[in-house]
């Protein structure tokens, strides 16, 4: 009989949801947690902190495991840092599915004409940059998987065609929301090998 398959995931921002409205990549790790034979890279901003110890709690089916590591988004080094770790203490050389969860909304509501921008330029670190520094970290992993993924969270709120739906006043997250999507769109075309793309959480 042949081996069960067994599946990598990497999820960033995989702490936020115990105590927030945020569960997003919380109950990611749960679901694929609860999966068999299914390794699960949790990636936090600071893997010392309540939220981040408590991912160790989650239920495990038979043959899956849970492995957290620091990446801080606006960090250009964590990134690498983590996938030299993930190599060389957990002998991980291959990811199937990269879901890049880790995101900031953290802005004074209000028309672009009085947006601060160094609020833009802080969204755009986390939301935009974030995810190019994660890909451009784990691509020798994907490269390995016989069938590699890379999902970005997305939102609506990134939507230019659809931006009159949403008249909500949120113009720095809106923009690096909208970078981020054009971004993952550029990475599903420039790596045939790879499918990549972006999901509305809703």
């Amino acid at each position: 009989m042949a081996a069960a398959k067994r599946t990598t995931y990497l999820i960033s921002g995989a702490n936020k949801g115990k105590n927030t409205t945020r569960r997003i990549g919380r109950s990611l790790v749960t679901s694929y947690l609860s999966r068999r034979g299914n390794t699960v890279i949790a990636t936090v901003r600071d893997p010392t902190g309540p939220s981040s110890r408590s991912l160790a709690e989650i239920p495990k089916a038979s043959g899956s495991t849970l492995i957290v590591v620091k990446i801080e988004s606006t960090s250009h080094q964590d990134a690498k840092k983590a996938v030299q770790t993930l190599d060389s203490k957990h002998q991980i050389s291959t990811i199937d599915v990269v879901i890049a969860n880790a995101a900031t909304e953290n802005q004074i509501y209000g028309p672009l004409s009085a947006v601060d921008p160094a609020q833009v330029e802080a969204h755009i670190s986390v939301n935009t940059i974030g995810p190019l520094l994660l890909f451009q970290a784990v691509l020798p992993l994907l490269q390995r998987s016989p069938e590699p993924r890379f999902v970005l969270l997305g939102s609506p709120l990134g939507s230019i065609g659809g931006m009159e739906n949403r008249p909500l006043p949120m113009g720095a997250y809106g923009v690096s929301k909208a970078a981020a999507h054009y971004l993952i769109r550029k990475i599903h075309f420039e790596n045939e090998w790879l499918v990549a793309f972006a999901v509305d959480p809703g």
